[in-house]
């Protein structure tokens, strides 16, 4: 199946796309880790296991990172968590089977607000930054799992061919970073400035919402500048300069 066909049976961009099919990119995940595993598992379910999964990468993956130091996370913080999520599907609602996922969260040592990998799957790491700061945790789970579900995508095909620099430079400043990693940063100021335009009368600070415009806009010049795309990834480009396009078009909202 070629990537385009595959974009089309998973209804496009997730969080992006209206009509967006996360049970089928799940069962895609699925199949994927399966083949590549065809005994590590029984039931198909239990590949989408988070730490059945991250023995898979670790076993299997053809690059490795190390996990950052991390603890569980406290029975407040997994309070915090599971009220955010539930806010997150009242002003989202066609968002919550994105949110149904099993995700291992861990709680970070270092002072650091989150992070996730796509070689540590369905893992999201959060600091104490991401409980007090002034972005709110909802963000945070909102950019954490827009990185996971693009990194769905990318176990079927990847987005950048194998020839591309790893030089990016973020809008944010940070060096050394894959086209791969543009691209989901791109992805995440789209997903967080859906987010934040669904909420209709309860809408954050409109600097914060100012920022991520601006950080996507600058994160689409910067791949457009060296677009070194795979089939799939000129999809993702072609959706997010979309949803960018869109939400300029028309400032005052966008569907959720």
């Amino acid at each position: 199946m070629d990537a385009r066909a595959f974009f089309e049976i998973i209804g496009g961009l997730p969080f992006i796309t209206d009509g967006s099919r996360p049970a089928t990119l799940l069962t895609a995940v699925a199949c994927s880790r399966r083949n590549a595993a065809p005994d590590a598992h029984e039931a198909l379910i239990d590949y989408l296991d988070p730490e059945n999964a991250r023995v898979l990468f670790k076993r299997l993956a053809r690059s490795q990172v190390d996990e950052f130091d991390s603890t569980f996370c406290s029975a407040l913080e997994q309070q915090e968590i599971a009220a955010a999520t539930v806010r997150i599907g009242r002003v989202a609602e066609a968002w919550r089977s994105f949110f149904a996922i099993p995700i291992r969260y861990r709680k970070l040592v270092q002072p650091m607000s989150s992070s996730t990998s796509a070689l540590i799957p369905q893992t999201i790491y959060l600091g104490q930054r991401a409980f007090e700061s002034h972005i709110p945790l909802e963000e945070t789970l909102v950019h954490e799992h827009a990185h996971i579900w693009l990194n769905f995508v990318m176990e079927a095909y990847d987005l950048q061919t194998e020839d591309a620099p790893r030089d990016y430079v973020l809008p944010s400043g940070t060096s050394g970073k894959t086209l791969r990693g543009v691209m989901a940063a791109a992805h995440f100021a789209a997903v967080a400035l859906k987010f934040y335009r669904s909420q209709n009368n309860n809408l954050p600070s409109t600097a914060r919402q100012a920022y991520l415009h601006k950080y996507l806009a600058g994160c689409l010049d910067i791949a457009a500048q060296r677009p070194c795309f795979t089939p799939m990834g000129s999809l993702v480009a072609r959706a997010l300069n979309d949803f960018y396009q869109d939400i300029t078009i028309c400032p005052e909202g966008i569907p959720s």
